[in-house]
């Protein structure tokens, strides 16, 4: 009686275990209500860049809900010259926890996240000088909170401080861009600029389990900064000499939410769960517990 018991549980167990262990994916995107993306302007360089004419000396962020864009780099703001060159840009997106405890079945902890962004068509999906062939993006948390990085001046925090941990604390994951040229175009100097086939990437951030799974405990805001980590600009200002490159950003024309309309998917975060090992245990001993009263009755009857 034991061992044909045994004999049946066994496949019990494996068919049950098999079915635990699938993960299960929550998604949550930045734009729906729930959170928002931006990003911060850095200090020009002192005593080496000079902010065009009237510039204050650190740009004002780019953090109203009413534009959300997530280019990271230098840019410009008209003509592709020096003296319309702006300092470095650096990232955020905000994910909204409330209510994801309650989406994760009861016994499984979470194993991974991952977010999607998009690079655009047109041309500029990647406008960066690659530098040795690549560029490489960081993806990191941030020690400030979402009520200091909305509204910094309302809170008394230098909006340079913001910036600098953007991309630069808690490691989350990263994403290396092997530059392409453009179809027809001919392969560019070791400066030159190249542009990476438009699609979403899938970037994967082991780094913040930790950070997310508190997030989701409390039910308050996740928070991703990134940086472009292969910056190297120019001399930028009203006096510099021409730079290499006017500008040197990826991830351009990411424009989520403005009045002109979406242009671009809203950044999506992807949780991963799994049963933790003793509730994989118990759910399979529960399964055997069950097929075996079963077989029991049965014979009973």
């Amino acid at each position: 009686m034991k061992l044909h018991a045994c004999s049946i549980c066994i496949p019990c167990l494996l068919a049950v275990m098999s079915l635990s262990v699938r993960a299960i994916d929550i998604e949550v995107l930045s734009t729906d209500g729930s959170g928002q993306v931006g990003g911060f302007y850095g200090p020009y360089s002192p005593t080496v860049d000079m902010p065009p004419g009237g510039y204050p000396a650190t740009l004002p962020p780019d953090n109203d809900a009413s534009f959300q864009n997530y280019f990271m780099g230098r840019s410009t703001l008209g003509p592709l010259s020096t003296a319309d060159s702006t300092p470095e840009r650096r990232v955020f997106f905000m994910f909204d926890m409330a209510g994801v405890l309650g989406s994760i079945p009861a016994g499984h902890t979470i194993t991974g996240v991952t977010i999607d962004l998009t690079l655009t068509a047109g041309g500029s999906a990647a406008l960066a000088n690659f530098s040795g062939g690549s560029e490489v993006v960081e993806f990191t948390g941030t020690p400030f909170s979402e009520v200091e990085i909305l509204d910094p001046v309302g809170t008394s925090t230098p909006t340079d401080s913001i910036w600098s941990t953007f991309g630069t604390s808690t490691p989350y994951g990263g994403f290396e861009i092997t530059g392409t040229p453009p179809p027809g175009a001919a392969p560019p100097s070791a400066d030159g600029l190249m542009t990476l086939a438009p699609d979403t990437y899938t970037i994967d951030l082991p780094g913040a389990v930790s950070d997310l799974s508190s997030a989701v405990g409390a039910g308050g805001m996740f928070i991703v900064t990134a940086r472009l980590a292969s910056f190297d600009p120019d001399v930028i200002g009203t006096s510099a000499p021409p730079a290499t490159d006017p500008y040197e950003y990826v991830f351009g024309i990411t424009d989520v939410a403005s009045p002109s309309g979406s242009t671009v998917p809203a950044p999506v975060l992807t949780i991963s769960t799994i049963p933790e090992p003793t509730a994989i245990v118990l759910i399979a001993l529960g399964g055997i517990l069950m097929r075996y009263v079963g077989i029991v009755h049965k014979r009973k009857s």
